[in-house]
């Protein structure tokens, strides 16, 4: 696993070792979700599709979302100083995973029931249906000018009533924890939401040559289970302004199945412990830094379904750096290269003069040389 160690908000820690985490949780939140619209870009793009509305009288109908696509909704801020009645707890039976300070990147899922069932005292996870009754945990990305958070369903609640919409007509379908709404700039209006990829391994790869003149690349999105990848010519990948990779066409269909595996991982947030139990085979809101490897790893299909701590990669592989993919561990902290890129929870700027420096989570990072400010061991997919 991975924590936080000094500047370097990324370095992980290894079993029997203790993490400090950042100075506040709305610190750690702003600073995660301080991306530069990369994904906001789309808003207009072939990858998305027009809102949905429903058709009960009054009132919207559930809205069932549908991967690959995205929708405008009605999102709302709840929790924290400006709403201290809502306390601080969701709904989510996982006590591990219901006191939503220690998890701010988290929504509720609302109700388009015309009549409220709280009042009764009797709201139930059916009644919650604005996204169709999405299970607990499922990541959604959500964006709104230029900032883009994934946040994960651990409440739900209602807030919908007549007259209760935004301006096209679609009702209030969220309510973002007060940490995540700030940190996206929402208090009450529009926003655009979408499913994180279904799968960490996707079943294929559409692969898009580079836009001639372009200075970031085709675009990035999933649909259907696709992940699109920018290509440059030759074998060698190279990070580009946007942060995200493109991947050299002559490289193997593991490395490039890699480096669309680190472009999904871009938007997530940084988190110790997190990615560590839940299948690989599914996109999560968070990592940490070995996590993040292991996700990448199992992408090619170098590694099962469970993620792997930073002392157990000291041993994957062989040993020594690889042609095209090398792993780095030691009892603290995880991170690999990938056809020449580097991608790393580690946002330490001297080793980071890339688009993403500044940026935590598990972004591809830009330095000279290797990080000097440990020791590591080095290993490699055999082959590869």
């Amino acid at each position: 696993m991975s924590g936080v160690a000094g500047p370097r908000s990324g370095v992980g820690l290894g079993r029997g070792v203790v993490a400090l985490v950042c100075g506040t949780l709305a610190a750690c939140l702003l600073a995660a979700s301080a991306l530069s619209g990369i994904l906001a870009s789309n808003e207009s793009g072939g990858c998305e599709a027009p809102p949905e509305t429903g058709g009960h009288p009054g009132f919207a109908a559930p809205l069932v979302l549908q991967r690959g696509r995205s929708y405008v909704v009605g999102a709302t801020e709840y929790g924290g100083p400006g709403d201290p009645s809502s306390g601080v707890y969701g709904s989510i039976p996982d006590s591990g995973q219901a006191f939503l300070p220690s998890h701010p990147d988290s929504f509720a899922e609302l109700s388009v029931l015309p009549v409220n069932p709280a009042d009764n005292g009797a709201f139930t996870f059916a009644d919650a249906n604005a996204l169709g009754r999405l299970p607990y945990l499922t990541a959604l990305r959500v964006w709104r000018a230029g900032r883009q958070l994934v946040v994960a369903k651990r409440d739900i609640g209602y807030g919908q009533g007549l007259g209760q919409r935004i301006g096209d007509g679609e009702p209030y379908r969220l309510d973002l924890w007060w940490q995540a709404a700030r940190a996206l700039g929402v208090s009450k209006g529009p926003v655009r939401i979408a499913l994180t990829p279904g799968s960490g391994a996707a079943a294929t790869l559409e692969a898009l040559p580079e836009t001639a003149g372009s200075t970031s690349g085709s675009e990035f999105c999933e649909a259907g289970g696709t992940a699109v990848l920018p290509l440059v010519a030759g074998a060698m990948a190279r990070v580009l302004p946007s942060g995200l990779a493109a991947a050299g066409a002559q490289a193997p269909a593991t490395v490039r199945a890699m480096i669309a595996a680190g472009n999904r991982l871009h938007a997530a947030a940084y988190s110790y412990g997190a990615g560590h139990g839940p299948s690989l085979n599914v996109l999560q809101a968070a990592y940490d830094c070995s996590s993040a490897v292991s996700y990448m790893l199992h992408a090619g299909g170098l590694l099962g379904a469970s993620a792997w701590d930073s002392t157990e990669l000291e041993r994957f592989g062989v040993p020594g750096p690889g042609r095209y993919v090398s792993v780095y561990a030691n009892a603290a902290h995880a991170f690999l290269y990938v056809d020449g890129v580097r991608l790393d929870t580690v946002e330490d700027p001297a080793f980071d003069q890339g688009p993403n420096a500044g940026r935590p989570g598990p972004k591809w990072r830009v330095s000279p040389t290797v990080p000097g400010w440990a020791a590591w061991v080095v290993h490699h997919p055999a082959g590869l």
